[in-house]
């Protein structure tokens, strides 16, 4: 911002023809993140899930609890699920960081036993019109957005689930090295 303001007042006084060139013309800033960052509050949390339909108000619920991507919990399969040992594996991935075992939480394991005792094919969240079909869901974008409106919350992706998690486990002291590799990222 500083470095922002300074150009300015080089460029105002170079019109005035005070001066001759701006000696800070060539310097790059950094890029911005201007990206929105949402973390749910837990009464949040509440409203959110209780205004969701199904499957949205599990793959919400299990991105909460688990850190994963969206997309990670779309493409589940009962091979991927351990009850007993109260784990999932995420299999697939851009790096070798996002395939990863994530441990469950209680809420997180009923959710899953319950999908894996009650799938129909491979998958454990099938999308399509033809629920027979054994495919993914793809996006749950407008059950998304409508349950946000119904739960009368501030706007939020799905994705900032993630960031809640994220953000909850960094606030009670999970370290950072044990934090980057729950969510599958290559770098802290």
């Amino acid at each position: 911002m500083e470095l922002t303001c300074l150009k300015i007042v080089f460029n105002h006084f170079i019109k005035k023809d005070v001066i001759v060139k701006n000696p800070v013309s060539r310097v790059k800033f950094l890029q911005e993140n201007n990206e929105i960052f949402v973390v749910l509050s837990e009464s949040e949390e509440k409203r959110y899930l209780m205004a969701c339909s199904q499957p949205l108000q599990d793959v919400a619920a299990l991105i909460i609890d688990c850190g994963c991507r969206p997309d990670e919990i779309y493409q589940l399969k009962k091979q991927n699920v351990n009850l007993d040992g109260g784990y999932i594996r995420i299999t697939d991935g851009k790096t070798k960081s996002a395939r990863r075992t994530i441990p469950l939480s209680q809420r997180a394991l009923a959710i899953l036993r319950s999908r894996v005792a009650n799938a129909k094919g491979e998958y454990l969240f099938l999308g399509g019109r033809t629920p027979e079909l054994d495919k993914p869901v793809v996006k749950l974008n407008n059950a998304h957005t409508a349950a946000v409106k119904r739960a009368k919350l501030r706007n939020f992706r799905l994705y900032d689930c993630r960031h809640t998690f994220a953000s909850r486990h960094a606030m009670n002291g999970t370290d950072l090295v044990t934090l980057k590799d729950l969510l599958g990222h290559s770098r802290l």
